[in-house]
């Protein structure tokens, strides 16, 4: 029965994994003319705005951390000793991943505080705070673990420290909506089109915080099982 549970849950992962590396493709696709254009707005290949390179950085980092996690999860030849050296590979894409779309977030929330520098300097040690939180978490009691030829990092501990990876991220995310949020309806729009961009603001805020925290429950499922997997071994 138990094996039965783990057989199922290991399948449910591999379908979502290929439903959002799917769903991935298609948007890069679907939004390649518009990077294109994006590109061409910039004045120089060696003056790029900071939120083009953000976007570089988001966008390809993005696909770098899929590619090794993906490559790692569905591969069938890997060893003890090849995934000895591999399995942090994913983790660390991961926690870079993370730092950039913070970033993002963080320099979205400060330019709609108008800057105000006490804000950018609360910002910015939440900012250090998480990352710090994130890495160690991220790393703590990570041990490489090989399943039927695939490479997969999971605590080798008794406490699932992936909880601790996205709690501070989730915790970030709640302060930058937050605030962004509060100065947000404390704008006094001067006409419909200022108004409506507002509203815009909020709704993408908070869209973008149940989106991201829908997938951070999908990734502790995920690892949750298989962990679940390792310790039954």
């Amino acid at each position: 029965m138990e094996r039965r549970f783990f057989v199922d849950s290991t399948t449910t992962e591999k379908y979502l994994r290929i439903a959002c590396i799917s769903i991935g493709c298609y948007d890069y696709i679907l939004t390649l003319p518009a990077e294109w254009r994006f590109y061409r707005s910039q004045s120089s290949i060696f003056h790029l705005s900071l939120a083009c390179v953000l976007f570089i950085l988001i966008r390809y980092v993005s696909i770098v951390a899929i590619v090794a996690s993906n490559y790692g999860f569905f591969s069938t030849t890997f060893t003890q000793q090849a995934c000895q050296k591999y399995y942090l590979v994913a983790p660390i894409f991961k926690a870079v991943q993370t730092m950039i779309s913070q970033v993002i977030l963080g320099v979205r929330t400060f330019n709609i505080a108008r800057r105000d520098r006490r804000i950018g300097i609360a910002l910015l040690l939440l900012f250090l705070f998480s990352i710090s939180a994130e890495w160690f978490a991220d790393l703590f009691h990570g041990t490489p673990a090989v399943f039927d030829g695939n490479c997969t990092s999971v605590n080798s501990a008794k406490v699932l420290s992936t909880w601790f990876y996205y709690l501070p991220v989730m915790l970030y995310d709640i302060a930058m909506v937050t605030i962004s949020t509060i100065h947000l309806l404390h704008y006094n729009p001067l006409s419909s089109r200022v108004e409506r961009l507002v509203r815009v603001l909020i709704y993408d805020g908070i869209g973008y915080f149940l989106v991201l925290s829908g997938n951070y429950v999908l990734l502790v499922t995920s690892t949750l099982s298989t962990f679940l997997q390792c310790q039954m071994y």
